[in-house]
């Protein structure tokens, strides 16, 4: 590293910046180019595959809630009628003893 002040610190310092300048902007594209394989359109204008991404995703989470909403709504169907299935299957099992047991007296 040369001295600071002199010509050659200041080229220095000014390919060092385009340097981190490049490096920058390659993970701005290398990202921008992982965005466009997860999209269903191939979009190949940047600004293009960043607006569809936003869309994409925006969309992504309204079909998420949906979703939510929807197993929510399921799972309360589905828990009440286990419920009713197993209070039908305790009366039967009740009814059942009653009957073994009229047979049993019966038997006697």
């Amino acid at each position: 590293k040369p001295a600071a002040g002199t010509p050659e610190w200041t080229t220095w310092r000014k390919l060092n910046h385009k340097e981190v300048e490049k490096r920058r902007r390659e993970a701005i594209n290398t990202g921008i180019n992982q965005l466009k394989e997860l999209l269903p359109t191939k979009d190949e204008n940047k600004s293009q595959i960043i607006k569809t991404a936003v869309e994409y995703i925006k969309k992504l989470k309204e079909n998420e809630n949906s979703n939510i909403e929807k197993w929510t709504l399921e799972k309360l169907i589905t828990d009440q009628a286990v419920n009713e299935l197993a209070n039908s299957n305790e009366k039967l099992k009740l009814e059942l003893e009653k009957v073994y047991r009229e047979v049993e007296h019966w038997k006697k």
